[in-house]
């Protein structure tokens, strides 16, 4: 089954120092929030960003703003993202894994669709699975096609395994 939250579109590959606005959205392409990202890195394939604490997201709820300086993995390929949450001074406070489709850039603009599972990580290896309810609500709701939810499920499994395995990004060196 199609729909155009699964599309591929041509993307750029952004610069170091770039400022770049993400929009996600839900899988009725309802805006759910908008944040604002500094660009590290990007290698066409994982894109990494930073988030200063406090500066503005604009979410569905109405103005947000973290507590947490925020280093970002976004995959191009992977059905999750990672965001590496620190307060400012202090060292790591955990790591908040987002299941959502895969990211497209386009300009100076990500989205994704966001699938509503999502994984804390603490620094003390304690993995859980947030979110479970909505999910189930929102394949009701949003009518998520069979492949959409498998692939959903299958990275908060991936995601949570690669955190088991210390694995990049979740090495705490």
């Amino acid at each position: 089954m199609y729909h155009p939250a699964m599309e591929v579109k041509e993307q750029t590959v952004a610069t170091p120092g770039m400022r770049i606005l993400l929009r996600a959205t839900k899988f009725d392409g309802a805006a759910h929030w908008v944040q604002p990202f500094r660009v590290l890195s990007d290698d066409g394939t994982l894109l990494v960003t930073d988030y200063r604490a406090r500066t503005p997201i604009y979410t569905s709820r109405g103005e947000f703003r973290s507590p947490y300086n925020s280093r970002v993995y976004f995959w191009r390929d992977r059905w999750y993202n990672v965001f590496r949450l620190s307060r400012p001074g202090c060292s790591l406070a955990l790591w908040y894994c987002n299941v959502t489709t895969p990211p497209q850039l386009q300009g100076g603009h990500l989205s994704y669709v966001d699938l509503d599972l999502d994984v804390a990580v603490r620094p003390n290896g304690c993995i859980e699975l947030l979110d479970e309810d909505e999910f189930e609500v929102h394949q009701r709701k949003y009518g998520y096609p069979g492949e959409v939810i498998a692939q959903a499920e299958e990275a908060a499994l991936q995601v949570a395994d690669l955190a088991r395995s210390n694995g990049f990004p979740f090495a705490l060196g």
